[in-house]
C-alpha cells in the first residue's frame, strides 16, 4: 500500500473518530434548548434547587444553561425569558405559582406548562411516561415560587 493511500485512510479514520466523539459529547443536551436569559442568576438559583429525583426519575445534567432534565427527557425544566402562551389562556394556581398550559407544545401525551406572571418564567415539559403530571407541577412550584412575581392570573381555569 502506498503511503498516500495509507495517509488517506488515517485521515478518514480520524474524521470518523472526531464525529463520533462529537455525538457523544452532545448527548447530554436531551434535545433541550436553553431559553434566552437562562444563564441569569434567578434561573441558576431555580436549577440549583431542582431535586435530584422527580416523578421517579433521576436528574441528569443538561449542557444548556437554565435547564434541568429528569430521566431521558421525561421531565424538562427550562427557565428564562419565555412568553409563548397567550395572556387569555386559562390559568391554575399550584402552591402559590400560577401555571398555564402551552397548547402549542401539548400533544400526544406530552404536556407543557408555563409559569404565569413570573420573571424570568419557568417551563415544564412532561412526557407521556409521566403518569402524575400534577404531582410534578406541585413539586416544581416549590422552586419556581422564588422567581419574581409580576402579576397574577386574571382567568382561573
Amino acid at each position: 500500500m502506498t503511503s498516500g493511500r495509507r495517509l488517506a485512510q488515517v485521515a478518514v479514520i480520524a474524521v470518523c473518530a472526531a464525529a463520533l466523539a462529537a455525538c457523544g459529547t452532545s448527548s447530554s443536551s436531551y434535545n433541550v434548548s436553553g431559553a434566552p436569559g437562562g444563564a441569569s442568576a434567578a434561573c441558576s438559583s431555580v436549577v440549583s434547587k431542582a431535586p435530584q429525583k422527580l416523578a421517579g426519575h433521576e436528574r441528569n445534567d443538561s449542557d444548556q444553561k437554565g435547564t434541568a432534565v429528569w430521566g431521558d427527557g421525561d421531565v424538562i425544566l427550562r427557565c428564562g425569558n419565555i412568553s409563548d402562551v397567550p395572556e387569555s389562556a386559562p390559568c391554575t394556581s399550584v402552591k402559590g405559582v400560577d401555571w398555564v398550559v402551552n397548547e402549542k407544545k401539548t400533544h400526544d401525551g406530552v404536556k407543557t406548562v408555563l409559569s404565569y406572571g413570573r420573571s424570568p418564567a419557568a417551563e415544564v415539559t412532561m412526557s407521556e411516561r409521566i403518569k402524575d403530571k400534577n404531582a410534578v407541577i406541585g413539586e416544581v412550584s416549590g422552586i419556581v415560587s422564588g422567581l419574581a412575581r409580576q402579576k397574577a392570573c386574571a382567568k382561573q381555569g
